[in-house]
């Protein structure tokens, strides 16, 4: 077990479904929009259709291995931070999933997720 000292941050993070973790990330996004005037200048910009991608990899247990589908809901067991969801939204869609063999290292799975704020 990890011991720390001070505060200077979080520490560790929690296994997802089927997989023991060793790492996950999250990429917030939107598409934009710009108005230009007659000379080409930016006078405007939106943004919109906001998503947040969810990577995540670790190594196969033995018992209850990973065992989502592409194109499924995953409910995530670290949820993503707030600034990262935007809207509301519960699912996190499945998008691709990798699994890994070798003779000298453990099954590794990685995964990659959607989350739409606005599909619920």
């Amino acid at each position: 077990m990890a011991q720390q000292f001070g505060t200077a941050s979080t520490f560790g993070l929690t296994f997802e479904t089927g997989v023991i973790t060793d790492s996950i990330g999250y990429s917030y996004s939107n598409e934009s929009k710009v108005i230009k005037n007659g000379t080409g200048d930016v006078t405007g910009k939106t943004y919109f259709n906001e998503a947040s991608e969810v990577t995540y990899s670790g190594f196969l247990p033995t018992a209850s291995p990973y065992a989502t589908a592409v194109g499924s809901a995953i409910t995530l067991s670290t949820a993503l931070p707030d600034f990262f969801s935007g809207a509301v939204g519960t699912d996190t869609i499945a998008e691709s999933v990798s699994l890994a063999y070798s003779s000298e290292d453990y099954q590794r799975v990685d995964v990659s997720a959607t989350h739409h704020p606005l599909i619920v």
